[in-house]
């Protein structure tokens, strides 16, 4: 069974919006949806955050030569930033993401219509077939692939949060329609030309309104109208209503952003239930988190190490609580009073190796990570 190909579904027309909206139109979630969709402003926005967020904060473990091979140079094309992001983003358009892993701490992206995936249905066994561009097709022993899920319903396939989004993307696509047809044919709205002529048939009738048409919409749309008094010229009041209703209705917005689990305001809608330190804590704890644990439980089970992501910079949007987090590693026993302050940028102090540790009989001492 195969649950993840490498040829997409097309339009026919050639067009890579239309082959992507296809793509979403499909009843296939594991379609493969091409970059195309990025020129939604709203989806492009909503990749692009997270990715980025994703690519931005390291991954740490307990082995140097792991965090230098994720975070820094992952191979010999791709610095540590951008080959994050990669997976960041494929994994957000078609929800699943892969690397293979490669001898000396090496790790190469694949791109998701490189790869097929197929599930033997007795067994349950992974084959991972890449085929690049030009070259010839080899099998990956799936102990040596990095393949990130996010949504999955089998633990070994993911799907996009754009399936969920085909109905508010069509909306979404038909009200854009109404705008650019409304600029398009020009402000003025339905012209009624009354030509002071009682016998015009359907060819006359049609010369003249391609005629007025040709010289009164698109880039003419303003320009000066001259008639004779052979005919008279009137317009239907235009329904602003309805472009009001479409220019400020941020519906489907809110719809992509809960798709991908942001903060409406992380998309530009106004959210009047939370300020913004409420929206980084959210962020953090109700998005990122989840799609961090895609990448580190994966990074665990494949390289035999515990992965976390360092999301001290993330937390340095939010003062209060990185400051909270300082003291309570100090007070634990967990942090030097140095490392409590480097954690809220503060300077370290020439005794600030001390560690304080809670002893028995309520009695607090410390002790300096020197004294061995």
């Amino acid at each position: 069974m195969s649950f993840f190909v490498k040829s997409s579904t097309t339009s026919g027309t050639h067009d890579p919006v239309a082959d992507a909206l296809v793509s979403l139109s499909s009843n296939d979630p594991y379609t493969f949806v091409s970059a195309a969709v990025l020129r939604n402003s709203d989806i492009y926005a909503a990749i692009n955050i997270i990715a980025s967020d994703i690519a931005s904060n390291p991954i740490v473990c307990d082995t140097a030569i792991f965090n230098t091979m994720i975070n820094q140079t992952p191979n010999s094309q791709m610095d540590g930033y951008h080959f994050k992001y990669a997976l960041a983003a494929n994994l957000l358009l078609n929800g699943n993401s892969f690397a293979e892993i490669l001898p000396n701490h090496t790790l190469k992206f694949v791109q998701n219509n490189q790869m097929t995936v197929e599930q033997d249905d007795v067994s349950g066994a992974l084959t991972y077939t890449y085929t690049p561009i030009g070259g010839n097709s080899r099998q990956i022993a799936p102990n040596n692939i990095l393949h990130f899920k996010y949504f999955t319903k089998d633990g070994v396939s993911g799907i996009s949060p754009l399936y969920a989004l085909k109905d508010e993307r069509q909306i979404q696509s038909a009200g854009n329609k109404l705008l650019t047809g409304f600029f398009t044919a020009g402000v003025h709205g339905t012209t009624i030309i009354k030509v002071h002529q009682s016998d015009l048939g359907p060819e006359a009738k049609g010369n003249i309104r391609n005629q007025f048409d040709e010289a009164n919409t698109g880039d003419n749309a303003i320009n000066t109208i001259v008639t004779d008094d052979t005919m008279d010229i009137s317009n239907l009041s235009l329904n602003t209503d309805v472009l009001k209703l479409v220019n400020s209705n941020d519906w489907t917005t809110r719809q992509i952003a809960k798709a991908f689990g942001l903060p409406p305001e992380r998309l530009g809608v106004e959210n009047d239930h939370s300020n913004q330190e409420q929206s980084g804590v959210q962020y953090l704890q109700g998005t990122l988190q989840h799609y961090f644990d895609s990448f580190t439980s994966e990074l665990s089970f494949k390289l035999g190490h515990d992965f976390t992501f360092n999301t001290d910079k993330l937390l340095s949007l939010d003062p209060q609580t990185q400051q909270a987090q300082a003291v309570a590693g100090f007070t634990g026993g967990v942090m030097s009073r140095n490392e409590a302050r480097a954690k809220i940028g503060l300077p370290p102090t020439d005794d600030g190796n001390i560690f304080l540790n809670l002893q028995k009989n309520g009695v607090t001492n410390s002790w300096n990570k020197t004294d061995g």
